[in-house]
């Protein structure tokens, strides 16, 4: 991914897209398509840069060309070193009374704290645990997951939620990621939690056919919350939870209609930050 340049700093390309805010959902889905593990969102005035790591400088560039037409777009890069400085500035999440979620670099005082403590490193470009999404999703599996569950984690990232779910009590949990990436990153903060013997991960982007969980978390963009709605029905058991994030407000109602139409409940509704998340339940 990276390479040196002349003075001996290893470097990044990452993608820069700049979009409005009614195509910010098309433009992070294309990122997502194309690899991105994750998507910073920088407001630009009434603008939105979307900035993501796809590969090497080339994988970009064709990136870069093939959007043009639609999207402002460019390759920017990024010398990795001092990106790392991020870390020193890293903040526990503390999700509610019952969970936080810890840089795996930071001392693990919130252990004192809270009943269940969540160590991640993203390492490259997966996400901490710390955007309003994932912490909406977090947050309805405390409430709403019931001890010695099955559970599907699409979207798997770093593993956040899969190792929430685990620590949580669940007795098998598979996660999917469309990023190369990410199956070894959520593997290896599995195993930094403790719970790699629940805990299954895989490279994907499509539910598995055949088998059914108690627990769907799915923590995408909408347009792939809604091209992926029967597959996700069909892959809860009758009775089971769906929980859905990833959402912009003006888009809300669209997953949840299309969900009830599949036979789905709406049992908890969540807003946090400009993002929402939902819970149903699958009524037939």
């Amino acid at each position: 991914m990276g390479s040196p340049n002349s003075g001996g700093v290893s470097q990044a390309a990452h993608v820069v897209l700049t979009v409005d805010a009614a195509e910010f959902e098309l433009a992070a889905d294309a990122l997502r398509q194309s690899g991105a593990r994750a998507i910073e969102e920088r407001h630009v005035g009434n603008a939105i840069e979307l900035w993501a790591v796809l590969g090497d400088s080339a994988a970009s560039t064709a990136f870069v060309d093939r959007w043009r037409d639609r999207w402002q777009a460019r390759v920017e890069l990024v010398d990795l070193t001092p990106s790392d400085t991020w870390k020193r500035y890293a903040k526990p999440v503390v999700v509610n009374e019952k969970l936080a979620i810890v840089p795996a670099w930071m001392d693990v005082r919130e252990k004192e704290h809270f009943p269940f403590v969540v160590s991640i490193d993203p390492e490259e470009s997966f996400g901490l645990g710390d955007h309003p999404t994932t912490r909406i999703v977090v947050d309805l599996l405390c409430r709403l997951m019931a001890p010695e569950s099955t559970v599907l984690d699409m979207g798997a990232g770093s593993g956040v939620l899969s190792i929430v779910a685990a620590l949580l009590g669940a007795r098998r949990v598979v996660g999917i990621d469309r990023a190369i990436g990410a199956v070894g990153v959520a593997q290896r903060n599995a195993e930094r939690n403790g719970v790699s013997e629940v805990t299954e991960f895989f490279q994907g982007s499509t539910v598995p056919i055949g088998e059914q969980f108690d627990v769907v978390a799915a923590n995408i963009l909408a347009p792939v919350l809604l091209d992926l709605c029967g597959p996700i029905v069909r892959s809860v058991e009758l009775g089971g939870t769906i929980m859905l994030s990833g959402l912009r407000i003006d888009r809300r109602q669209d997953v949840i209609n299309r969900y009830v139409a599949e036979g789905c409940r709406l049992v908890d509704d969540l807003l946090l930050e400009g993002w929402c998340g939902v819970a149903m339940t699958k009524q037939q």
